[in-house]
C-alpha cells in the first residue's frame, strides 16, 4: 500500500506541473462552458412573456366599482399589437384556472393571475377605511403563480407587478394619503414537464466530456510515453508490481476527474444551472469515471506507439463528444448519424447524469444509461488485459 501511495503522488506531482495536462483537463473544460453558455443560452426562450389571467371576482360585476375589470383591460392593453410584452389567456373558470396551472408546471407558459372572487368588495373596504383612518381590513391580494425557479417566469411577474403598481396610482389617486391597496401575492410551481434550458443542458455533457478526456489523453499518453522511454520497464525492475503501478495511476487520474467535477458543478451554479446533488448523481457520476477510465488503457493496448495513440484517442474524442449528444441534442439528426450516436457510451452517460441531476428526462431508457456504457468498459478491460504490453 505505502509503495501505491507513493507511485500515486508522483503521477499526481507529474500531473500538476504539466501546464498541458493543467490546460486539458481543467481549463479547456470551463472554457468551453462558458463559450457554450454564453453562445446558447437564449436556447428556448421566447420573445415575450406567456400569461394566462382568471377574473373570479363575483361583487359589483357591470358597475364602476368593477375594480377586476379594470385590471383585466390593463393587460388585454399591453398584450395588443406585434411588439406586445405578454400574450396574454384570460378566462372566469375554474377549469381554465386549473388548464393553466397544469401549463404553467408543463413550462407552456410563464405566470398565472387569479383575482379572487371578493376583490371588487376588498377594494371598496380598503379605500373605505383608508379615508376613515381605521385599519380593519387585509389589503386585497391578487395570486401570481410562477414557475419555481424561472429567469423567464420571474421576469414575467416583474412586468405583472408593473402593471398593479400602475392600478394602485390611477384608480386609488384620490384616496389620502396614497396607499398601495393592491400588491401581487406570488405562488411557486415545482415543474413537472419539460422545458429545455441549455445551460442545464451543457453542464452534463462537459462533464463527461472532462472525465472522459482525463482516459483519452492522460492515461494514454503515460502509458504508451512512459513504455516507449523504457520507464516501465526500469519501475518494474524496483520492488513494485505491475498492479501497484495499475492502481496508483487510476487514483491518479480519478484525482483529477474529482477536482474537474467539483469545478465544472460550481460553474454550472453560478450560470444559473439547477440541478440536484444528491446520492444517485454522486452514483452515477463514479459510474461515469469507472466507465470512461478503460478507454485510455483500450488506446494503449491497440497502439503501438505515442504518436499512433494520441491520433486514435483524438478521433475517439471527436466521435464521442460531437455523437454523444454531449453539446447538442441529438434529435433530428440523419439515420446513420443517430446509429452512430446510440452505439457509443456518451449518449447514454450523458442521458444517464441528466437524469439522476433532474436536468432533463431521459430519451433512452435508465437500464441502458447502465448497461451499454457497462458493457463498452467490460470489453475494453477485456480487451487491454488480454492485449497490453508494458515492454515494446
Amino acid at each position: 500500500m505505502r509503495r501505491i501511495i507513493s507511485i500515486f503522488k508522483a503521477l499526481t506531482l507529474s500531473s500538476l506541473r504539466s501546464p498541458s495536462v493543467i490546460f486539458w483537463n481543467v481549463f479547456f473544460p470551463v472554457i468551453l462552458l462558458l463559450i457554450l453558455a454564453s453562445i446558447f443560452s437564449n436556447i428556448g426562450k421566447e420573445v415575450s412573456f406567456r400569461v394566462n389571467l382568471v377574473d373570479e371576482s363575483t361583487t359589483f360585476k357591470n358597475t364602476n366599482m368593477d375594480f377586476a375589470s379594470y385590471i383585466s383591460r390593463a393587460f388585454e392593453e399591453i398584450s395588443a399589437g406585434k411588439n406586445a410584452v405578454i400574450t396574454l389567456q384570460s378566462s372566469t373558470t375554474e377549469r381554465f384556472l386549473n388548464e393553466s396551472l397544469k401549463k404553467l408546471k408543463s413550462g407552456k407558459i410563464d405566470a398565472v393571475i387569479v383575482i379572487p372572487p371578493l376583490f371588487n368588495t376588498q377594494i371598496y373596504a380598503a379605500v373605505a377605511q383608508q379615508k376613515s383612518g381605521l385599519n380593519l381590513f387585509s389589503k386585497p391580494k391578487i395570486e401570481v403563480y410562477t414557475l419555481e425557479n424561472s429567469e423567464t417566469s420571474d421576469l414575467a411577474f416583474t412586468v405583472i407587478s408593473s402593471v398593479l403598481e400602475s392600478f394602485n396610482l390611477k384608480i386609488l389617486q384620490n384616496s389620502a394619503p396614497l396607499s398601495d391597496f393592491v400588491s401581487p401575492k406570488i405562488e411557486y410551481i415545482s415543474k413537472n414537464g419539460q422545458n429545455f434550458s441549455y445551460i442545464d443542458f451543457i453542464v452534463p455533457g462537459i462533464l463527461v466530456m472532462a472525465v472522459m478526456t482525463v482516459s483519452l489523453f492522460g492515461i494514454t499518453d503515460d502509458l504508451l510515453v512512459q513504455r516507449e522511454k523504457k520507464v516501465l520497464r526500469k519501475l518494474f525492475v524496483a520492488p513494485l508490481n505491475k498492479s501497484e503501478y495499475f492502481w496508483a495511476m487510476i487514483l491518479s487520474n480519478l484525482t483529477v476527474e474529482i477536482v474537474q467535477t467539483i469545478i465544472i458543478l460550481v460553474l454550472g451554479i453560478y450560470l444559473g444551472s439547477h440541478f440536484n446533488i444528491g446520492i444517485s448523481v454522486l452514483l452515477y457520476i463514479i459510474f461515469v469515471m469507472v466507465t470512461t477510465l478503460p478507454i485510455g488503457f483500450f488506446i494503449a493496448s491497440f497502439a503501438k506507439t505515442s504518436d499512433a495513440g494520441n491520433a486514435l484517442a483524438n478521433v475517439l474524442n471527436f466521435l464521442f463528444m460531437f455523437l454523444g449528444g454531449l453539446f447538442f441534442p441529438i434529435t433530428g439528426v440523419p439515420l446513420a448519424v443517430k446509429i452512430v450516436a446510440y452505439a457509443i457510451p456518451t449518449t447514454y452517460l450523458a442521458n444517464g447524469l441528466r437524469w439522476a441531476m433532474g436536468t432533463m428526462s431521459s430519451p433512452t431508457p435508465m437500464y441502458l444509461n447502465i448497461l451499454v456504457p457497462s458493457i463498452w468498459a467490460i470489453v475494453m478491460i477485456i480487451y487491454s488485459a488480454k492485449v497490453f504490453k508494458w515492454e515494446v
